[in-house]
């Protein structure tokens, strides 16, 4: 499915497919398009939600496919923009998935103006994701640790621990809430 709209609401959809999911797209890559996923199923094994729109998946239910190695958000936000893909208040299903066989997400640097963004909060992770190491690269030219990936109060075993998973502050926190997201010019909030 691809959203490409600017305002755009899902509630208590189904999304099933093995990859690409959903596109989150920004026609224009500088452009304020916003997508808001609310009680939604999303499912998929790599890449399968994935975009440079600004998307907000709230008390989602994702599930992952066993894929070794498989990823759930690819973003290739725009350097201009801000906010990218956002988590929040969602269940992570590995059901099946061994423990760390799989990513949160992997930064998808397709142009030179892309700077991948994206948060996990206060989100159940599973542990078919490698807390450990919950961002993994794309490709050799582009680091997941150039992306601007975080987690901050995520819980279960997949949740992200040490080093190689960066935690917002709770400052931080602040500033990546739902309604932060997807405000843009307008003051847009659909968050209930």
């Amino acid at each position: 499915m691809a959203a490409d709209g600017d305002g755009q609401v899902f509630k208590q959809t189904r999304f099933i497919a093995r990859q690409d999911t959903v596109l989150a797209k920004a026609p224009v890559a500088t452009g304020q398009y916003r997508q808001y996923f609310v009680g939604c199923y999303i499912e998929g094994a790599i890449d399968f939600i994935f975009g440079n729109a600004t998307a907000v998946f709230d008390r989602c239910n994702i599930a992952l496919r066993n894929w070794t190695g498989g990823t759930i958000l690819t973003p290739n936000t725009d350097t201009s923009k801000k906010y990218g893909i956002l988590i929040t208040g969602s269940t992570i299903y590995t059901n099946g998935v061994p423990a760390n066989t799989m990513y949160l997400g992997r930064p998808w640097h397709n142009s030179a103006d892309a700077s991948p963004q994206a948060v996990v909060r206060d989100t159940s992770v599973a542990s078919g994701i490698t807390s450990a190491h919950p961002w993994t690269d794309m490709s050799t030219d582009y680091s997941w640790a150039q992306a601007r990936f975080k987690e901050y109060k995520n819980t279960g075993a997949g949740a992200g621990t040490g080093s190689n998973a960066p935690q917002m502050t709770d400052s931080e926190a602040d500033d990546y809430t739902a309604q932060k997201y997807l405000a843009g010019t307008d003051g847009w909030n659909p968050v209930s």
